[in-house]
Parts: structure tokens; C-alpha cells; sequence
């Protein structure tokens, strides 16, 4: 008699984190998967998975880890290493061994679990189901080497956390350390309806961050740099003039050579409307004015005759990473300036409000908030191709963080080019 198999699926707590048709297509691109396995719910195709490829339980929870880490936890804080731990291979691990001691070896974790949980890596999203309140834990975890020292490590932690209506869920920080450009990223999704058990409970994307720059990087020796606020709105500042000036620049060239007479006569005659003969503005003001003239003008101009669409295929055309779609910024003078475009597929540059400000947008001191749409297509392989995802940045005096707003699943791919973009403009 032959007796098959039986998996029983336990990660129903992580299918808020994840697209199944998305994942179903991730592992359909990599095993051969029947129609009518394809068609099942989620826990039963993928303990029908298990079941059909036992060989392939690593490659399948990697697929599965990397769905829930890179799919929805859309804050991302990035930190700078400022210093970590040995990375030799065998170093590296015993002090992932002690951090999971720590972490995951409990009364509330199925002790049987426990010995899958090594410091070799381990994905056990798909056999965790805590329900006890405040328990946290690493569900999975992984590691790249080069040359006998890590690179890269990817670790899923995990908090119980009570829900209105809900009962328990997953609180869920994917935290990415990158050794060789010294980045570590902790990527959180917003999750509504989170309610304290007691004070240790973390329900905000903040108070998570934090408990894992305690419980994870603090156990493994791992230094973060303290932001330095005025470089990095600095650095987003100059970014985001340089984006606006590439995308503009062809077009302020034009029309300045056609309205700078018109526009020096304007101040001039401007000048002797509102002053007697002993009073008059003086020289750099009159350059201000012109320049505030002109920036008015070119919002007409824009308004008249170039639709938001238009700059969209301009910006691919010119291969900019994307546009800025929001500005708040700081000026010279401390004076404030905000304004935004109608939504993604639209500059900022498109609004009559950009022009307003800009002569003060160009004497920012920095950019502590700031939108940007990013071409989804970052290689240019195709010049018809102008699809976007849109990001907030935010720069504070304790992090500095991405917010991906589209609310489709996000890839890896992306994440990382969007990351690295941004992180070597600060």
C-alpha cells in the first residue's frame, strides 16, 4: 500500500503580506506547476508544492521570504554601518547562532521548530503560526559570501500583535544588511488597527524600527551613523534640481532667448512705475525680479503648451530616473515653500505653484520632504514605456526614510535601484 504525503500549511499569518498571484507566477517561472495546483488557494497549492517537489522546500520558502520581504513593507529606513561584526564565514555565523538563541528560543515557539532555526539560514514562514501576544521572533533568515566573508544578510522579523476585530497578526520588519556598501535597510508595511498588549507592544512602523535596532543589530554588534540632517536635505535638494533642471533645461533656453529683452524692458519700465527719480531697486533686485518674471512666464508657456504627459516622455526620453511629483523645502531666507503635482504621472514642474516658488526653490537650504516618480523601465529598454512608481522621501535629524507609495506588490529589483539611487545623492 502506498501512503502519500501530507503537508499542512501553518503561515496563514503572512498572506497579508503577500500577492498570491504574484508569488504563484514567481514559482511557476521556476517549476514546472499544474493547472490545477495553479488554481488552488494558497495554503493548499503550496503544501501541494511540498508535496509534488520535496526536493525543492528551500527554493520554494525562498521564493516565499522573498514575496513578504520585498512585496509590501514599503517604509524603508535606511541606515549607514558605521561598524559591525567579524564577517568571516564561521564568526559571522556563531554570532547569528547567539542571536537566535536569544531571540527565537522560547516557550512560545514550538520547540520542534526550534531546531530548524541555525545560524546555515532558514525559511519557516510556512510553519509559524504564534499567536501569543508579543512574542518576537525571526521567521526567516539568509546570507550571501564572497570570498569566505558575508556580504549580505536578509533577516524576517516578526512580532505578535493584537488587531482590532482581527485577533493576533504579524507585525513584520524585513531587515537587509549590505556589507559592501554598507547600508542596512529595515523595510516595514503600515499596518491599521494595531492595539498595545502592554508597553513593550510595538504598533507603529517607528516603534518597530526601533525594537530592531535593539533586538537585531544591537545583539550583532552592528553601528549605525546618526543622520546628518543638513547634508542629506542638502543632497535631496541638489537631486531634485538637478532632475528639474535636465528636464527643463531645453525648454528655459528656448523660450529666455525669445522674452530676455521683452523681460529686461518690463523691470526697467516695472522700476520707474513704482519709484521717483531718487529712489529705484537696486541691481541684484532687478535680477531677482526678472528671474521671478521669468519663471512665471515659463509657467504659462508649460500651461499652454506642453501637457503634463509630454514632460512624463520628455524625462524618459532624456533618461532621468523619473521627476519630482512633491517639494517641501527650506529657503535661504527660512522661509517655506510646498507644493505638489495632481498625482503621479504628473511633474511638479507641470503646476503653476512650482513657478511661483522657484526663485525660492532655487535658494533652498534643503528638501526635508520630497516626492519623486521613478520609471519602472530604469534600464531604457523601451522609449514608449513611461509607467512610474512614486516615493516619499522624508530626512529627520534621527532617519532617513523611502516610502514606496504604489499599492501594487513592489520587486526586488526596483526596491534596490530606487535605494541605491537615492542613498548615493545624500
Amino acid at each position: 500500500m502506498v501512503v502519500e504525503s501530507v503537508y499542512i500549511f501553518n503561515g496563514h499569518k503572512f498572506l497579508d503580506y503577500i500577492e498570491v498571484d504574484k508569488i504563484k507566477k514567481d514559482i511557476n517561472g521556476k517549476f514546472k506547476v499544474s493547472e490545477d495546483i495553479q488554481k488552488m488557494n494558497f495554503p493548499d497549492y503550496y503544501s501541494s508544492l511540498l508535496v509534488k517537489f520535496p526536493n525543492k522546500k528551500k527554493e520554494i520558502g525562498e521564493i516565499f521570504f522573498e514575496n513578504i520581504f520585498y512585496s509590501h513593507l514599503k517604509n524603508v529606513f535606511i541606515g549607514e554601518i558605521l561598524g559591525h561584526l567579524n564577517l568571516e564565514i564561521e564568526s559571522f555565523k556563531k554570532s547569528v547562532k547567539e542571536l537566535i538563541k536569544d531571540i527565537n528560543f522560547k516557550d512560545t515557539i514550538p520547540i520542534n521548530l526550534q531546531k530548524y532555526m541555525n545560524e546555515d539560514g532558514f525559511y519557516l514562514m510556512d510553519a509559524l503560526n504564534i499567536s501569543v501576544p508579543n512574542t518576537k521572533f525571526i521567521a526567516g533568515y539568509d546570507f550571501k559570501e564572497k570570498d569566505g566573508r558575508v556580504v549580505n544578510a536578509r533577516f524576517l522579523f516578526v512580532e505578535v500583535v493584537p488587531k482590532r476585530e482581527s485577533g493576533q497578526v504579524y507585525y513584520i520588519a524585513g531587515v537587509e544588511i549590505d556589507f559592501e556598501k554598507n547600508l542596512a535597510l529595515t523595510m516595514v508595511k503600515n499596518v491599521n488597527g494595531l492595539q498595545k498588549e502592554n508597553s513593550k507592544t510595538d504598533t507603529t512602523i517607528h516603534q518597530i524600527h526601533n525594537t530592531v535596532q535593539q533586538k537585531l543589530f544591537h545583539k550583532l554588534g552592528i553601528t549605525l551613523k546618526k543622520p546628518v540632517v543638513t547634508k542629506d536635505r542638502e543632497g535631496m535638494f541638489n537631486f531634485c534640481r538637478m532632475l528639474d533642471g535636465k528636464l527643463l533645461e531645453d525648454i528655459r533656453l528656448d523660450l529666455d532667448s525669445r522674452i530676455d529683452i521683452a523681460v529686461k524692458d518690463s523691470v526697467k519700465n516695472l522700476n520707474h512705475a513704482l519709484f521717483n527719480k531718487t529712489e529705484s531697486l537696486t541691481n541684484p533686485d532687478k535680477n531677482d525680479l526678472g528671474k521671478k518674471i521669468k519663471a512665471l512666464l515659463l509657467s504659462y508657456y508649460i500651461d499652454y503648451k506642453i501637457t503634463p504627459n509630454d514632460l512624463v516622455k520628455k524625462a524618459k526620453s532624456d533618461k532621468l530616473v523619473g521627476y519630482p511629483t512633491r517639494i517641501n523645502f527650506t529657503s535661504s531666507k527660512l522661509s517655506r515653500g510646498s507644493t505638489q503635482s495632481a498625482n503621479s504621472k504628473s511633474p511638479v514642474s507641470a503646476s503653476d505653484m512650482f513657478h511661483s516658488l522657484y526663485f525660492n526653490f532655487e535658494q533652498a537650504l534643503g528638501l526635508d520632504t520630497w516626492s519623486i516618480s521613478w520609471f519602472t523601465d530604469y534600464k531604457f529598454n523601451n522609449p514608449k514605456d513611461t509607467d512610474v512608481i512614486q516615493t516619499t522621501i522624508y530626512s529627520t535629524k534621527n532617519h532617513f526614510r523611502v516610502v514606496f507609495l504604489p499599492d501594487r506588490p513592489l520587486e526586488k529589483e526596483i526596491i534596490h535601484y530606487v535605494i541605491r539611487t537615492i542613498h548615493s545623492n545624500r
